[in-house]
């Protein structure tokens, strides 16, 4: 048995204007999960205590919250992997979200965006037309399974940055769940769904990996580069800002090997595009200034041939 420091974030949305922290010492076994002392302080010394759970085997994904300052699930979490050198556990609520009480938090923006994606089969025609179930070959499966194992925990989208900065942005999780669907033989709505994430702004994603700690391993990064290449390969949005700077970089290293810094700005803002050009002038100038302004030209790097076959066995479209 070791003494367990609890350090609970303690906020009411109905009582309080500014939140507290509340220190709660429980007498259990450091392998205890994080949720089964949580349930443990509730049920024996503070009743007020509140957290969101329900299966207490990391399927409902309902117990997220923001444990030692990383978001995980608390009934996967054991006391002593997220013990402070003082003895304390540091639990908060999940990040990027609104607390309504304690631990629990609004999701409402979470829920909203995945809606958006209409996130159901919608087939190309009806049932009747089948005289069986609609078949999916075992590699058309195999390409879905990892996204099924989304539990919806909102883990990806406490931790992404992006979300933090920009409320507009879809989140790793709706983004994934796209894939999902657009990579479903039987759905019919492929060029719709595309069209749906990229103006849910797609290419705001910074690609930080922060959405890697995903507990059940579905990797939302990873799903994100596949929209993404989807959606060039479809060429759905490809007059945005994104696609465009997606491609200029890809065919600027394919060319000499280097990042040519001053052909992506021309290309993503759009070497026609007089007054976006004007805005970012300014920029140059200090840069300029300061003496860091990249040459016009770059020379290929030394066995420049070896990227260019990296590219031609990914397939990148690069145009």
């Amino acid at each position: 048995m070791a003494k367990i420091k609890l350090d609970i974030f303690r906020f009411d949305e109905a009582t309080d204007t500014i939140p507290h922290r509340d220190e709660v010492t429980v007498d259990l076994p450091e392998t205890t999960t994080v949720l089964d002392a949580l349930e443990y302080a509730k049920a024996e010394v503070d009743g007020s205590i509140s957290f969101r759970r329900s299966c207490r085997s990391a399927i409902c994904g309902s117990c997220s919250m923001s444990i030692g300052g990383v978001t995980s699930l608390a009934c996967k979490t054991s006391c002593g992997s997220a013990m402070e050198e003082d003895g304390s556990v540091k639990i908060d609520p999940m990040p990027n979200f609104q607390p309504m009480k304690d631990l629990v938090v609004h999701m409402d923006p979470f829920w909203d965006k995945y809606a958006r994606l209409k996130p159901y089969l919608q087939p190309k025609d009806a049932d009747s037309a089948h005289a069986t179930e609609r078949r999916v070959s075992p590699d058309d499966m195999k390409k879905l399974v990892d996204v099924a194992n989304c539990i919806m925990c909102a883990t990806c989208y406490s931790l992404c940055p992006v979300v933090s900065v920009d409320p507009a942005f879809a989140g790793p999780a709706a983004i994934a769940y796209a894939y999902r669907f657009i990579e479903d033989v039987r759905d019919g709505q492929r060029p719709e769904r595309l069209a749906q994430i990229s103006e849910d702004y797609l290419w705001l994603c910074a690609h930080c990996y922060a959405c890697s700690y995903c507990p059940k391993h579905v990797d939302p990064n990873d799903r994100i580069i596949d929209v993404k290449r989807a959606a060039i390969t479809d060429r759905v949005m490809m007059n945005e800002r994104g696609p465009r700077h997606a491609l200029v970089v890809a065919r600027t290293i394919k060319q000499t090997g280097m990042l040519a810094e001053t052909e992506v700005i021309q290309g993503t803002v759009g070497r026609f595009n007089i007054r976006g050009l004007l805005k970012v002038a300014p920029l140059g100038a200090r840069m300029a200034l300061k003496g860091k302004l990249p040459p016009p030209f770059l020379k290929p790097v030394p066995k420049v041939d070896e990227i260019r076959t990296i590219f031609d066995a990914l397939e990148a479209p690069v145009r």
